[in-house]
């Protein structure tokens, strides 16, 4: 590792330790405020981030992007400070569009001194954003958000320009055999960041019948304490769970779903895979052989499955195209060492330099 990378790691760590814990509110919901301190401070106390430029950059001569624009979707609260840490470790001046985070942008900024044209900061909504100005030097775009953002800098961004996109994938449980996992990390892997995240579970497949009803009877107990989700939501999941409740009267084979006012989360049990017939937030467990639900997922999200949490087998289970596979639990404790969606971060950033020379 180069002495400058060596400093910048440093002067990273540094801040994290002391600083991070005491300034960030990154959530309202205590479990996903306390979840992300303890990434920063993981991130602080040990060599992570020394093995990752080790493995990742190794002893390549490279150079960095000339500006780095990266636009996250700010559900993930820990998504732009992310990305801001990596263009400051890569050495790259970046441009940063936010809202939610600006504040705290402008003050990490200083705190690490850099200066303005080093860190570009932009509040815009996206209806009146200047796209032209936008791009205007940049060489590189990271984009980590939903369809919709992806399929605009696809059509807008000029050729020359190099696309990293992180878009919307999906993730899910699956249960096999007849062991059951703590309630509770279950709870922990749906309910952090609200379900906003990649990495959030949309589905629980369960091979057997009586497992499923279980976990579906001990879901249904605790949707009272969930932590709340926005008004909005709430009322989306109510509309959702009136009309799921009248299809299983009137065809009572389909499943069943629980709704809880107090929260708005809600669970269903269903015997096929039918996303339809899904609330837009909580738990939905799906009862049948769990290889041909993970080729319905598949079929419908093809590209886009992420993480599979699973129990019930001593290792990974070979199945379905999954990008990381973890124990129910840990489905939002990648490793700052693994890949990310199927590739590493920091060498799509870069530019790898080979250099030969003159043959005496």
């Amino acid at each position: 590792m180069s002495s400058q990378l060596a400093e910048r790691v440093a002067k990273i760590k540094q801040w994290i330790g002391q600083c991070a814990e005491s300034y960030f509110q990154f959530s309202a919901d205590p479990e996903t405020q306390a979840f992300c301190l303890a990434r920063l401070r993981q991130l602080s106390s040990s060599d992570l981030l020394e093995q990752k430029v080790a493995n990742e950059l190794a002893d390549h001569i490279w150079r960095p992007p000339h500006r780095l624009l990266f636009i996250i979707s700010e559900k993930d609260p820990l998504g732009t400070l992310e990305g801001f840490l990596v263009a400051y470790l890569i050495g790259s001046k970046m441009r940063i569009k936010a809202r939610h985070s600006r504040d705290w942008l402008i003050w990490l900024r200083q705190e690490l001194g850099l200066s303005a044209d080093d860190c570009e900061i932009y509040d815009w909504q996206s209806q009146r954003q200047d796209d032209q100005r936008l791009l205007s030097g940049v060489d590189t775009v990271l984009l980590a958000g939903g369809e919709d953002l992806i399929r605009h800098y696809r059509n807008i961004t000029p050729v020359h320009i190099r696309l990293i996109e992180l878009g919307p994938k999906i993730s899910g449980m699956a249960l096999f055999g007849q062991q059951i996992p703590p309630i509770e990390n279950i709870v922990k892997d749906t309910c952090l960041f609200l379900q906003c995240v990649c990495s959030s579970p949309r589905f629980i497949l369960a091979e057997d019948e009586s497992v499923a009803e279980y976990v579906y009877s001990q879901l249904q107990q605790r949707l009272d304490q969930l932590p709340p989700l926005p008004e909005n939501q709430r009322l989306q999941q109510l509309t959702k769970s009136r009309e799921l409740a009248m299809h299983h009267i009137l065809q009572p084979l389909l499943g069943k779903v629980a709704y809880s006012p107090a929260s708005g989360w809600g669970v269903t049990l269903t015997h096929s895979f039918i996303p339809a017939f899904w609330l837009p937030h909580g738990f939905q467990i799906i009862v049948g052989p769990i290889e041909q639900n993970l080729y319905q997922a598949e079929l419908r999200w093809p590209g886009r499955l992420q993480t599979l949490g699973y129990w019930g087998k001593p290792a990974c289970p070979q199945t379905g195209s999954f990008t990381r596979y973890c124990p129910v639990g840990t489905m939002h404790a990648r490793s700052l060492l693994a890949p990310h969606d199927g590739f590493f971060i920091l060498p799509s950033l870069v530019r790898f330099i080979h250099r030969e020379d003159y043959p005496l």
